[in-house]
């Protein structure tokens, strides 16, 4: 996956049990991962996504009202 970019949303740590499996659905766009979740309520979802999944991957997140915190 070395030509895919690098996103990272932050979501609350209650919510990671719905995000996790939702995310799995999309395996072949992208890959996810929950590195270890910092102190308090909040934690980062990690998500590699193929470049020719881009555009629908970013359309997801603002249709799931979720917001990129920062990428590659």
């Amino acid at each position: 996956m070395k030509d895919c970019k690098e996103f990272f949303i932050k979501v609350k740590k209650q919510n990671l049990v719905f995000y996790a499996p939702f995310f799995d659905a999309y395996q072949g766009m992208l890959s996810q991962r929950t590195p270890k979740p910092p102190k308090g309520n909040e934690a980062f979802l990690q998500f590699l996504v193929s470049p020719d999944f881009i555009h629908d991957f970013k359309k997801l997140i603002k249709r799931l009202k979720l917001k990129i915190e920062k990428s590659n």
